[in-house]
């Protein structure tokens, strides 16, 4: 797999998407209308994947409680004039939330992001990185977000479906507090044992004496 995206990025992503709910009327970052994705290249969001012909597993994310992520064969590696080099499909808990289309080269990041621009309107710029860009858009139902890592020329188009984004999150927030909470109940168990082996020793040698 390549670069996986961060969780303070996510959780940027996941405040972009309460911010822009609050919005009554167009702002920069909003897909053009009626371009919002509602899954990819036929596949629902939500679909299950028993449903879903021609996937090849490829790896397992194990943010979020887990997400696996295959190819599909026969995919058309090619979205206008830019070749694409991987498109890999996201499934949590069995259930089509996201999609990661990779591209490798300058001129194809070129060509890629115009395509986007056109189909999806020209999202949200976010900040000013050298050698890096990177772009938002926030639906009622879909996020997605491209980038563009100059060093190594690479590009990424992510999108996922928005309730399920939430859902990870949270779960991922659920998990780091329950390692939290058994490495404080390992603590409080070492000292506890520490504590009773010194009052043990200290009885022993008070009996002795």
């Amino acid at each position: 797999m390549e670069r996986e995206f961060s969780k303070v990025e996510w959780l940027i992503i996941v405040t972009c998407i309460v911010l822009a709910g609050n919005l009554a009327y167009a702002e920069p970052g909003d897909f053009k209308p009626g371009s919002e994705p509602d899954g990819f290249r036929g596949i629902k969001w939500g679909q299950d994947i028993s449903t879903v012909e021609g996937l090849v597993y490829v790896d397992n994310d194990s943010s979020f409680g887990g997400i696996d992520y295959y190819i599909r064969e026969g995919d058309e590696l090619k979205m206008g004039n830019a070749k694409l080099e991987r498109i890999f499909y996201g499934f949590w808990k069995n259930k089509f939330s996201s999609v990661k289309i990779l591209t490798k080269g300058y001129t194809n990041w070129s060509s890629f992001k115009a395509v986007v621009f056109e189909k999806f309107g020209e999202g949200m710029k976010f900040g000013e990185i050298p050698d890096y860009e990177w772009y938002l858009w926030f639906g009622e139902n879909t996020c997605m977000d491209l980038s563009y890592l100059g060093p190594v020329e690479e590009g990424e188009l992510s999108i996922i479906l928005s309730e399920t984004l939430l859902q990870q999150v949270l779960q991922q927030e659920k998990q780091e507090r329950q390692q939290k909470m058994k490495r404080r109940i390992g603590w409080t168990t070492m000292i506890g044992c520490i504590v009773f082996g010194i009052v043990f020793m200290g009885n022993n040698l008070y009996k002795k004496a």
